[in-house]
């Protein structure tokens, strides 16, 4: 990549989302599951039950992951598998009362961090990161 402003902004970016990102899920608050497997909880706490491929297509993998991922969390009581309301070739993936409450822990515990660092910054500093998530998120929904 060249050295023009867009492309250092970026790499800029995209190093500071990596490193902001890995260091959130150092700090997980749950220890005995994997990253992954915590990723498909908070996923199906944010946007509700769905298929093993609507959850491949969320989490960018493919679906025979979710299905060994899936095949985990049912195992250890967070997910339930209940038959598809219109198709019976397939499953929908729901969240049990555990698993709600391990993906909430998540979510907090990551907000937490997040917070304590904000605390540390200006109230103007505040600001600019507001207006930084509203554009990353329109940036992440317009990439495939």
């Amino acid at each position: 990549m060249s050295d023009l402003p867009d492309s250092r902004l970026a790499r800029d970016l995209s190093v500071s989302a990596m490193r902001l990102n890995r260091r959130l899920r150092l700090r997980h608050s749950s220890d005995r599951l994997p990253v992954a497997h915590l990723s498909i909880l908070t996923t199906l706490l944010r946007e509700g039950p769905m298929t093993t491929g609507e959850l491949a297509a969320r989490e960018r993998i493919k679906p025979p992951s979710v299905s060994r991922s899936s095949h985990a969390l049912v195992e250890s009581g967070l997910m339930c598998r209940e038959p598809h309301p219109t198709d019976g070739r397939q499953v929908v993936l729901r969240l049990t009362d555990a698993g709600t409450a391990t993906a909430r822990q998540e979510v907090a515990a990551r907000e937490i961090a997040l917070a304590e660092q904000l605390d540390e910054l200006t109230q103007q500093q505040r600001e600019t990161l507001a207006a930084a998530a509203r554009i990353l998120t329109e940036i992440v929904e317009r990439v495939d």
